[in-house]
């Protein structure tokens, strides 16, 4: 596909708005005219304002931050943000603006960011952004809930392409009304390019109209969290490995510049996110965030969330991760411990079933008292038995930069659990969401379990649901020791549902 887009085509794909054509939706509203005498034009926004977590990762009460980001065409205005428990707001946050390359000189455009500090914990906020005299947005967000308050949160990957499905999803997770939204990668399609992310994935989840067929305002008041894969490190280094190609795409790791996650990974990883002929611009934009924001964590409600990157360059058997692993959940005192990464390490699809090299960490995992492992990359849901895994060795985990990375080994399922009356699993539950929008895999695979085994794992029925025919996302619920999953399909439907409790 061409990347080649102009900046009328990447306003357009950005809904073209201005601070005229905006409809109060959601959580978020607009003005509806400028004032007669406003001294400049309108301005053109390749992304209406958005909600991010920002660089937190523990929680501490009064010291909570959230980042409120948009980006407008290569015209310097003034904003402003003011924010408060109340419409009366009473504070006002430092806005930050740096120039972003696009596909072409003729497409940058201007990415603003306001971090709002020192907030409570589970507590709504209200913001106005402002542009000189004149009001932009209005609306208000929830900050993350402290332990011992429930937490719903959805999930679901490989989605941003403009499809049907992936409006429908976006629709349909919306009005699960979640806390955030934890995306398992491949977050557009089909290079991670930041003209991709306007074009597919703003438009979409900061929709103006909410409905099945358009999106959903999602971003206005929900935070994503997100995890890198291979659509978002997309090119060739000249070995034939994964690689972001800043020569041939300015505008690559949009992850990078869009997103504002948690500061808490290694400053400097053991294989970093590839990229050939990084840029001045890019590293301006981008600045701390690369290569930190590559893997970190963060704790919601009683849940701890540790995010890693799976990608083909990743060498997971490193002693840096293993390091940085043990340490982040050997310190935390959630109940809950979930770890995201895109690539499953137990998936029985046909697609990418030979990227095993995650199943080296399962081990780790186990030991450390991790519950749930989320992932995407093949495009269907699937749900795994509880088990524990012994590799057999690191088998092809350390072949970086190749797509056959088989790691066998020995399972021990747990036969006991039904997620219905037996709930409490001896094991690790590992899940794919990655059926939030892209084309779907496996035609044929739901509710036929002859379908879901390999000889390459002596046949192991370790798999216990798979779901292919719709596109669909993960509703988690969490509540004290008991933890609810559903998968909804993109008709709004619940197609598969578990209940987890934890002891001691």
């Amino acid at each position: 596909m061409s990347t080649d887009i102009s900046r009328r085509d990447l306003l357009r794909a950005a809904g073209g708005a201005t601070f005229l054509a905006l409809i109060p939706t959601g959580r978020l509203s607009f003005p509806f005219a400028l004032p007669a005498a406003a001294p400049d034009p309108p301005l053109l926004f390749t992304a209406l304002p958005y909600i991010q977590p920002g660089s937190g990762s523990a929680l501490v009460a009064g010291a909570e931050s959230v980042v409120i980001a948009w980006q407008t065409e290569a015209q310097s205005r003034e904003f402003t943000v003011e924010y408060g428990p109340t419409t009366q707001y009473g504070r006002r946050a430092t806005v930050q603006v740096v120039r972003r390359p696009g596909p072409t000189p003729a497409d940058d455009h201007l990415n603003y960011s306001a971090a709002l500090p020192q907030l409570d914990l589970g507590r709504s906020y209200r913001y106005r952004v402002r542009e000189g005299t004149r009001t932009v947005v209005e609306g208000y967000f929830t900050t993350r809930k402290p332990r011992g308050t429930a937490i719903r949160f959805v999930a679901f990957g490989d989605n941003s392409y403009g499809d049907p499905g992936q409006r429908a999803v976006a629709w349909y997770a919306h009005q699960a009304r979640p806390d955030f939204v934890m995306n398992t990668g491949d977050n557009v399609y089909e290079s991670g390019l930041d003209s991709e992310y306007i074009r597919y994935f703003f438009p979409i989840y900061n929709a103006d109209v909410g409905s099945p067929q358009t999106g959903a305002p999602l971003l206005r008041s929900v935070p994503f969290y997100t995890v890198l894969a291979n659509h978002d490190v997309h090119g060739k280094d000249p070995a034939g490995h994964a690689a972001a190609d800043f020569a041939k795409s300015p505008d690559a790791l949009g992850y990078y510049t869009a997103m504002h996650l948690p500061m808490n990974g290694p400053i400097a990883p053991p294989q970093p996110t590839a990229a050939m002929g990084l840029t001045d611009a890019f590293r301006a934009c981008a600045g701390e965030r690369y290569p930190r924001m590559q893997t970190y964590s963060f704790d919601y409600g009683d849940a701890h969330f540790l995010c890693l990157d799976s990608n083909v360059y990743v060498d997971p058997t490193s002693p840096g991760w293993a390091e940085f692993i043990e340490q982040d959940l050997a310190h935390t005192d959630a109940i809950w411990k979930i770890v995201v990464y895109h690539h499953p390490a137990f998936n029985v699809g046909n697609n990418h079933y030979k990227e095993q090299q995650m199943r080296v960490l399962s081990p780790l995992f186990e030991r450390l008292g991790v519950s749930l492992v989320l992932s995407g990359h093949e495009h269907v849901y699937q749900r795994t038995r509880p088990f524990t895994f012994v590799p057999a060795g690191p088998g092809g985990a350390t072949a970086i930069g190749t797509g056959k990375r088989l790691v066998p080994g020995t399972f021990t399922i747990d036969t006991a659990f039904d997620g219905q009356t037996g709930t409490t699993p001896r094991g690790i539950i590992y899940v794919t969401t990655g059926a939030g929008g892209k084309e779907l895999y496996d035609p044929g695979f739901t509710n036929a379990p002859e379908q879901w085994l390999h000889d390459e794992d002596n046949r192991v029925a370790y798999n216990a649901a798979m779901f292919t025919d719709l596109h669909s996302f993960s509703v988690i619920d969490i509540d004290g020791r008991t933890l609810h999953l559903r998968q909804v399909d993109e008709n709004g439907k619940e197609v598969d549902r578990v209940t987890v409790t934890k002891n001691g």
